[in-house]
């Protein structure tokens, strides 16, 4: 495959900022409405279950430069969902917790998934899982949000992702977005993995803090694991895109 390929909707985590600039009076006002699950400084907790969003499967990534969960949903209803609290416990090989991602502060699309269309199954990556021994599984939770999505997805395009050697980080892949809507793109959050036998063996995520409208900009994915490049191919996707390197 190569080229530019349509995309549908910016990053997991990217939602709450596609109403373009504000002042920290909207800001706040916008928050207070999304209610306690919203992103806040008192840190995400989802103690029960979002009825509509199914956690298909989970994977525990860990390499010399960190480690990463890597949390497959679904959207089981026939609406749209968005800004959507994830909780995410990470345990040992004897099943002690050794990360959640409760702690205040955090950047919000480690803590939320932005936007699930009906029936998508997108992949949600956190690359900074910072834990206290070996990690083995994880468990996730998803709660429920009463934030409204937008009535129009802005459309995003990805370049075909070419897969690099870093001398120091390891296997990246690079790559540019195209912002097509009219739109201004804050903290674009982007969704890498790789996957082998239907298992994830590599993950990452990138971040574009702005992107204009007609405007592309280029961004690189450090991974945590090392996809072969015979054996496994690497998919680059922003919720509900996935463009394949073979």
């Amino acid at each position: 495959m190569s080229g530019w390929a349509a995309a549908g909707l910016v990053g997991l985590g990217a939602l709450v900022l596609l109403t373009g600039c504000e002042s920290n009076k909207a800001k706040s006002a916008r928050l207070a409405k999304q209610g306690e699950q919203a992103f806040t400084q008192k840190g995400v907790v989802v103690t029960r279950q979002n009825p509509d969003v199914e956690v298909v499967s989970t994977q525990a990534l860990q390499d010399g430069n960190g480690a990463a969960a890597v949390v497959a949903l679904r959207n089981r209803s026939r609406r749209a969902l968005a800004n959507l609290p994830v909780s995410i416990d990470v345990r040992d090989r004897g099943g002690k917790s050794v990360f959640k991602n409760d702690d205040p502060g955090l950047e919000p699309s480690l803590v939320t998934a932005s936007l699930l269309a009906p029936g998508e199954q997108p992949l949600w990556v956190n690359d900074q899982v910072s834990p206290a021994g070996k990690v083995r599984s994880v468990d996730a939770k998803v709660g429920t949000s009463d934030a409204k999505p937008p009535a129009r997805r802005p459309r995003i395009d990805l370049s075909t992702p070419r897969l690099e050697e870093d001398s120091v980080s390891g296997v990246l892949i690079e790559s540019h977005a195209m912002n097509r809507s009219r739109i201004l793109q804050r903290d674009l959050i982007i969704h890498a993995f790789a996957r082998q036998g239907g298992r994830i063996v590599a993950a990452g995520r990138a971040q574009i803090e702005r992107l204009r409208p007609a405007r592309r900009a280029r961004f690189e994915v450090f991974f945590i694991r090392r996809p072969e490049r015979r054996t496994d191919h690497v998919v680059s996707s922003t919720n509900d895109l996935q463009v394949r390197l073979s």
